[in-house]
């Protein structure tokens, strides 16, 4: 039997355009048998954090992935201009 252990990851974005930043909740499912991680926001399974984004204020798909800043009940430090 295989065992799922799921990781809530909260990972900020950037668009290159607007420059806007903003903020999803992910859930990666990682499972010990070394297959791929899967990943899912909001309950339904989606690409990685780092694919396919685009700009919810301007719906361009150049959007930069910051790091991974682990659970979403870290505070959030505004970025620096």
């Amino acid at each position: 039997m295989r065992e799922i252990n799921a990781v809530a990851e909260a990972w900020d974005f950037q668009c290159l355009r607007c420059l806007h930043v903003w903020g999803e909740l992910y859930e990666a499912c990682h499972a010990d048998d070394g297959r791929a991680v899967v990943w899912r926001r909001k309950g339904i399974v989606t690409t990685p954090p780092w694919v396919d984004q685009s700009c919810p204020n301007c719906s361009t798909p150049q959007v930069k992935p910051l790091p991974s800043r682990g659970r979403r009940d870290t505070p959030r430090i505004p970025p620096q201009n």
